[in-house]
């Protein structure tokens, strides 16, 4: 496969990669395994996968990756981003794509965006919900890799409304698909145990009695998708979660990266802070897209809440804890609708 000004990029090459990220991220724990056993934590391998992976990269700086003291904090994250802009550099010039390049360098860019890789870091674990099948992680690399999901764009089955593309944009979105909301409660969920696990008082799907929505014409209240109490200066905290995604109606011309993710915020501000602020209440949207991208008022609510956890658990493997589950909750929540809407076709596809 040769990807524009990176070239042949081989089995070698995604070896080297993959083992120069895994090690580089692991020093912590290499020296704990290590330690007085006179074992140096460098050796001829990671020095000639360093070497390869700078083949790859000419112009990108992998000197601090030879050494613990000089490694970047998440070394994973910052080689996928220089392998990601190396790419969309040379798309266009020498690389023919299908899709056409324009779909392929919004999603590259989509990729780029701070959060958009945070679910890479987490551990599977079962009890946590930290954990996808075979066929639920291959259809969430399909997905980020512009692979078809389905053979061909056909008329959706069930709302026979709108174009069920091959690659499942719309069964991210069709109110009548099959787990629609699975994928907003299941992060709400994830939200909430993050909370308690850190020893903040919430209750989900709290019945706040004033908390409605004009633009649906109803008059029924709705509760608040988590209730975080105290959370600001005394006052309880309204969190209202938003999923979209950025390429909903995409368009070649004037495709703005995060710009779906940003516009929904200021929309549910508007919908319900004032009735939050009239009934002594603090209102916190919570707005994410399908790659894991998050607005600027989820990511200072989740910092803080990165923040407390640090403060109660001063372990490493906290570091990142907030934002890598919330973010593998996203990508497993839109795993379980592909898998829910086109299950055969998520397993026989290439």
């Amino acid at each position: 496969m040769r990807l524009g000004g990176l070239g042949l990029l081989s089995a070698r090459d995604v070896a080297a990669y993959a083992f120069v990220a895994y090690r580089s991220q692991s020093w912590e724990l290499q020296d704990h395994i290590l330690r007085n056993s006179g074992v140096a934590n460098t050796d001829p391998d990671y020095a000639s996968a360093l070497e390869r992976l700078h083949e790859s990269l000419p112009d990108f700086d992998l000197d601090g990756f030879s050494n613990k003291d000089t490694a970047p904090k998440k070394p994973q994250k910052t080689l996928t981003n220089a392998l990601c802009c190396r790419i969309a550099q040379s798309l266009g010039e020498d690389f023919h794509l299908s899709p056409p390049p324009p779909r392929q360098k919004a999603v590259i860019e989509c990729l780029q965006r701070p959060h958009a890789q945070d679910f890479l870091t987490v551990i599977p674990i079962e009890g946590l919900g930290q954990r996808m099948s075979a066929v639920e992680y291959r259809s969430i690399l399909k997905y980020r890799l512009m692979i078809p999901m389905f053979p061909n764009d056909e008329t959706c089955p069930v709302c026979r409304k709108a174009c069920l593309d091959k690659y499942e944009e719309h069964a991210l979105h069709c109110r009548e698909l099959p787990g629609f909301k699975y994928r907003h409660d299941f992060v709400r969920d994830a939200l909430m145990d993050i909370l308690k696990r850190a020893g903040i008082s919430a209750k989900k799907e709290a019945p706040v009695n004033f908390l409605t929505d004009p633009s649906e014409g109803r008059s029924t209240l709705r509760p608040a998708d988590v209730l975080v109490f105290g959370w600001e200066g005394g006052k309880h905290a309204c969190v209202d979660l938003t999923g979209v995604s950025p390429l909903a109606g995409f368009r070649e011309n004037g495709f703005v990266t995060e710009q779906a993710v940003l516009k929904v915020e200021p929309n549910k501000v508007e919908k319900h802070a004032k009735a939050c602020e009239d009934n002594q209440h603090a209102f916190v949207p919570l707005a994410f897209d399908t790659f894991g991208s998050l607005a600027p008022e989820a990511v200072r609510f989740l910092s803080r809440v990165q923040r407390v956890v640090h403060s109660n658990f001063s372990t490493p493997q906290g570091r990142d804890f907030v934002f890598s589950r919330l973010g593998f909750s996203i990508q497993k929540g839109m795993a379980a609708q592909f898998v829910l809407v086109y299950p055969l076709s998520l397993c026989n596809l290439p």
